[in-house]
């Protein structure tokens, strides 16, 4: 059988060769310039193509503040963490939502929306990216129980100060629900009796390397459940950041090349060194001064008598526990349940207000580390640090934390119409 015989040409050459058969009367000239065109119509074809979606890795360390990354590496050792701030574009502050504890913020960051937004139906990240066709995975996000991710382990509650988080109670509600027993078959001794970051870790590094999800969230918690027990920023608190440096160097070694990585987190610490009693410092004879609420961190009252008495005690600075007055056009928009109130006051750095009728106007506290702040409290910030091919290496300053999901959205290639401010794209 005969064979045939082509010739192989460049592209270059093809348009000219092959219109030069056709049409022999054309001139060299114009044949030159069709050839040209032809073939800058098929490079545009080409750069035309959208490219394929980039996954996107985010980690949560709960109760990570900001002044952990502002410390002198020799105090804290986090090059896993540095590097990514590096690299990256970074905050030099989130001023969180109100109420500023870990789980109404930790799932702020994923809806854009806050926790004010009860009533009204909450567009997740992870719902985003599956209406437009992407593989989702979650573990130990706060509000994924009964979500529709097809590989999650569920936060389902928030535990007590000092708790401990049984594995089974995770393990049980996942999803697929045989999830922990496939791990467990690559990594023996995943299941086990309690809980912790390297059991989201070991999840989270089985999800990248065999389920290869567009969108992995995962929580680590040890960091805050640490400083609750042993003060803010405490040296234990420290031993325990740098542990889930380890553990980020071992999930970031397991990701593609190409993700983009979000560090985030949704609230700072302070300490409760003090405690402060309006209803006790404004009380008349012996009866509390029920008029003065406590609420959000704030002192705030509806009666406009009792708002200028704590107007004349703050004159005093710290004497009294009371430090600054919160605009009220600040707390409306942060807290609209408290729009009933004339004025707000802030306590001082590791001060905390309480509704008790009894006890010292101003005492000592339990020293221990507390949130569920005043977000804008000076000092009292989060961390949000973005790194990956295309984000430029740099410093924001101080951002809210709910321009923090509609920027994870935008970086996913996904929308979230319901979120509540514009992301950082500009500035990416």
């Amino acid at each position: 059988m005969p064979r045939t015989i082509i010739n192989c040409i460049s592209l270059s050459e093809w348009p000219a060769r092959a219109i030069r058969s056709e049409l022999p009367r054309l001139s060299p000239l114009y044949l030159k310039f069709f050839g040209l065109f032809l073939i800058a119509a098929l490079l545009a074809g080409q750069t035309a193509r959208k490219p394929a979606p980039r996954k996107l890795l985010v980690i949560s360390i709960a109760g990570l503040d900001e002044r952990f990354l502002t410390e002198p590496p020799s105090r804290v050792k986090i090059p896993n963490i540095r590097r990514l701030i590096r690299q990256g574009l970074s905050s030099s502050g989130v001023i969180g939502v109100v109420p500023s504890n870990t789980w109404p913020s930790e799932i702020s960051l994923v809806t854009g929306q806050p926790p004010s937004d009860e009533n009204t139906a909450r567009t997740g990240l992870w719902q985003a990216a599956a209406k437009s066709g992407l593989k989702t995975a979650a573990v130990y996000w706060p509000g994924t129980t009964g979500a529709d991710i097809p590989f999650d382990f569920p936060a389902f509650r928030e535990p007590a100060k000092g708790q401990n988080i049984p594995f089974d109670e995770v393990a049980k509600k996942s999803s697929p629900a045989n999830l922990a027993d496939r791990i467990e078959k690559t990594s023996a001794g995943f299941e086990k009796e309690l809980w912790d970051d390297t059991s989201a870790t070991r999840a989270a590094i089985y999800l990248l390397r065999n389920e290869k999800p567009d969108l992995l969230m995962v929580a680590l918690t040890e960091v805050d459940s640490e400083q609750r027990d042993t003060g803010a920023l405490s040296v234990y608190s420290r031993d325990m950041l740098e542990n889930d440096d380890e553990l980020i160097g071992q999930i970031l070694t397991a990701a593609p090349p190409d993700t983009i990585v979000a560090l985030v987190s949704g609230h700072g610490f302070e300490n409760e060194n003090y405690i402060v009693r309006p209803r006790v410092l404004l009380k008349q004879g012996k009866k509390p001064e029920r008029a003065v609420e406590v609420q959000d961190g704030l002192i705030g009252t509806s009666d406009r008598g009792v708002a200028d008495r704590l107007r004349k005690l703050m004159t005093d600075g710290h004497r009294h526990g009371l430090a600054r007055e919160v605009p009220m056009s600040v707390v409306k928009e942060k807290a609209p349940a408290l729009a009933r109130w004339v004025a707000a006051f802030d306590t001082p750095q590791n001060y905390v207000a309480s509704a008790e009728e009894t006890g010292p106007a101003l005492g000592p506290g339990t020293h221990m580390g507390v949130s569920g702040l005043w977000p804008t409290r000076p000092g009292y910030r989060s961390v949000f640090v973005i790194a990956g091919e295309g984000i430029r290496a740099g410093k924001l300053g101080e951002i809210d934390l709910l321009q923090i999901a509609p920027t994870l959205a935008d970086e996913l290639g996904v929308t979230l119409p319901q979120a509540k401010q514009k992301g950082l794209r500009s500035h990416m």
